[in-house]
C-alpha cells in the first residue's frame, strides 16, 4: 500500500503546469535564436551571393583565357614549324650556290 500513496505523490498537477508554462516561453525565445546563430543573415546571404558572383566571373575569364591560349599555341606552333621549313630552303638554296 505505500507504494500507491507514492506514485499518488509523484503526480504531475496544475502547479507543476503553470510553472512550466511561465518557463517555457523563454525556453522557446533560447532555441529560436540559437537556430539563428547557426544560418547566416540576409545581409550575409547577399555577402555570400556576390562572392560566389564574383568567383563565377573569374572561372569564366580563366576558361577565356586557357581557350585563348590553346588557339595561340596551336598558331605558335604553326609559325614555328614555317620558320622551319623556310631555314631548310635557305639552306638548301645556299648549298646550292
Amino acid at each position: 500500500m505505500p507504494e500507491s500513496t507514492d506514485y499518488n505523490n509523484r503526480k504531475i498537477g496544475f502547479n507543476n503546469l503553470d510553472n512550466f508554462l511561465k518557463i517555457a516561453p523563454l525556453i522557446g525565445m533560447t532555441v529560436l535564436v540559437y537556430l539563428q546563430t547557426l544560418f547566416p543573415s540576409k545581409t550575409d546571404f547577399d555577402k555570400m551571393e556576390q562572392m560566389m558572383y564574383g568567383i563565377e566571373k573569374q572561372i569564366i575569364e580563366i576558361k577565356t583565357l586557357q581557350s585563348t591560349v590553346a588557339v595561340n599555341t596551336k598558331a605558335i606552333q604553326d609559325i614555328q614549324q614555317k620558320l622551319q621549313a623556310l631555314e631548310i630552303q635557305i639552306v638548301r638554296i645556299q648549298q646550292n650556290n
